[in-house]
């Protein structure tokens, strides 16, 4: 094992430790020591690594970030088109806002951990996210060929930003089939050229 190796353990260490801390005592509450002491390393360890508990949290962030999104994959990946990933992306959005079965898709307190982050930052990480997805279907033909991959995105990501933070009057967003119908009514059609046609 290389300096290097080790030293990257160390880092993805505290911060794994960080996040069990967090979840357990909260932000606020945890320290540097708490956090060294459930590593198992001494306190100028973890300040080798970050500068201060700001930047332990960020790192946090990050981590919980790829993971969501990591998670959000695995479950689009059933999906035969674009349009069906994108239905499994808003479901499972929806899940994430009810933390339900959290053994499966996520750790409840690593998605509150992710939300510490700036919201430009979670719109712009989205978008990013959704631009493959995206550019693949103008190659197969499954939007239009002159769909704006990035404003189509952040269109699309800010309808998942909608469906985790602000429950429905009208529609049971518990209900995955609901959520799902919803989706597959309002979005992929509005990057077609046949919307009209696939509408009936």
């Amino acid at each position: 094992m290389t300096a290097e190796t080790t030293a990257t353990d160390t880092r993805e260490l505290i911060i794994e430790s960080a996040v069990a801390c967090f979840g357990r005592q909260g932000l606020n509450k945890t320290t540097i020591v708490d956090i060294a002491r459930a590593a198992d390393i001494s306190r100028s360890t973890v300040y080798e690594y970050f500068r201060d508990k700001a930047a332990i949290i960020e790192a946090s962030a990050e981590h919980s970030s790829q993971r969501f999104y990591r998670e959000m994959a695995r479950a689009m990946g059933p999906g035969d088109s674009v349009e069906e990933k994108l239905i499994l992306a808003a479901v499972f959005v929806t899940r994430a806002r009810r933390i339900v079965e959290p053994e499966i898709y996520f750790d409840a307190d690593e998605v509150s951990l992710l939300l510490t982050k700036n919201a430009a930052v979670l719109l712009h990480e989205c978008v990013e996210f959704l631009a493959p997805y995206l550019a693949a279907a103008k190659l197969t033909g499954e939007v239009r060929k002159d769909l704006d991959v990035a404003a189509a995105g952040e269109w699309f990501a800010r309808m998942l930003f909608s469906l985790f933070t602000t429950p429905s009057s009208t529609l049971d967003m518990d209900d995955d089939e609901v959520v799902a119908e919803f989706v597959r009514a309002h979005v992929i059609r509005g990057f077609t050229n046949d919307r009209a046609g696939r509408s009936r």
